[in-house]
Parts: structure tokens; C-alpha cells; sequence
């Protein structure tokens, strides 16, 4: 896959849009009557709320503990380094950004400013799709909403699994 520089600017109102949407959708859910529509809303917003948040707390902590970027990329996922069979060819074939550090401001700051700055994209991916979760009570039957809470769940043992192999853990 061709990896595309996207300037710092477009890339974090990429970030913000998407998190824009996953809430927007959030709330759009109330209005709609149909249960299966209204979970997959839901779920719509339960991957904006995966997604997009990442880079973008990478980018908000980064900077406020010196970590300078340089740009994004539009690239493959780093999920591919763990070779497992299906996971690792989805995540070849998705398209994802990533922001690009400053190599110099890294060495600059001191290992728990790296830490935090690494640590933050998974744990904002991790926490903010339960949001879904909880917005989804009452909203939708029990079943559906286990459902979301499971993925959540899911998607949290798999970054405790994957981050520490490839992924931003991995980088501490």
C-alpha cells in the first residue's frame, strides 16, 4: 500500500471530524425507531470513537510535554507485524493514519513524558468506545447493548495483547 503524507493540520481536523461524526451519531441514535439501525449507529460510532481519537491524543499530549510531529501518513496498520492470519490481512488492506514524531523532540524529553505520550493513542482507543456502551442502556435491548459492551471489551484485550508486541507499548 502507498503511504501518503497528509500535513499536520488536515491530519488532526481528519482526527476531530471523526470524533465529531462518532459523537454526532451518538446522539442521532435517539431519534431513530428501528433497533437494528439504531445499533448499527451505534456501532458506526463505537469505530469513529476507535479510530479516531488515537493519533489525536498522540498529537495533544505529545505537545504538551514537548513531543514535536512532523506530519501524518495514510498507511497500513502496524497490526500486520503480528502475523496473525485474518487480523494482519484486514489491517493490511484498511487504510489508517499515523502521525510521524519529531525524532529530535523525542530524544529531548525525559522517559515518562515518552511514556505518557506513546501510552495515550491506546488508552483513549481503549476507553472512549464504552461511551457507546453506556449511551446505548436504555436505548437499545439489553442483548444489543452487551453486544457493544463485548466488543469494548474485546477491543481492549486485544491492545493489551497487540500493543505491547507492535503497537504503542510496545514503543515505551
Amino acid at each position: 500500500m502507498k503511504r501518503f503524507r497528509i500535513p499536520l493540520v488536515l491530519g488532526n481536523g481528519i482526527d476531530v471530524l471523526g470524533i465529531v461524526v462518532g459523537i454526532y451519531l451518538l446522539v442521532a441514535g435517539f431519534d431513530i425507531n428501528t433497533v437494528p439501525l439504531r445499533f448499527l449507529v451505534y456501532l458506526l460510532s463505537w469505530m469513529c470513537l476507535v479510530f479516531f481519537p488515537h493519533c489525536l491524543a498522540h498529537f495533544a499530549v505529545g505537545r504538551l510535554v514537548g513531543v514535536r510531529f512532523t506530519h501524518y501518513l495514510l498507511g497500513k496498520s502496524s497490526i500486520t507485524e503480528l502475523r496473525l492470519p485474518v487480523i494482519s490481512a484486514l489491517s493490511s488492506a484498511i487504510p489508517l493514519l499515523t502521525l510521524k514524531i519529531d525524532h529530535g523532540s523525542l530524544k529531548s524529553v525525559g522517559p515518562g513524558a515518552r511514556a505518557v505520550m506513546f501510552a495515550s493513542g491506546a488508552v483513549v482507543s481503549m476507553i472512549l468506545p464504552f461511551l457507546v456502551v453506556v449511551v446505548s442502556i436504555g436505548r437499545l435491548p439489553v442483548i444489543w447493548s452487551v453486544g457493544l459492551l463485548l466488543i469494548s471489551v474485546v477491543n481492549v484485550c486485544f491492545d493489551l495483547y497487540y500493543s505491547p508486541r507492535a503497537g504503542d507499548f510496545s514503543r515505551i
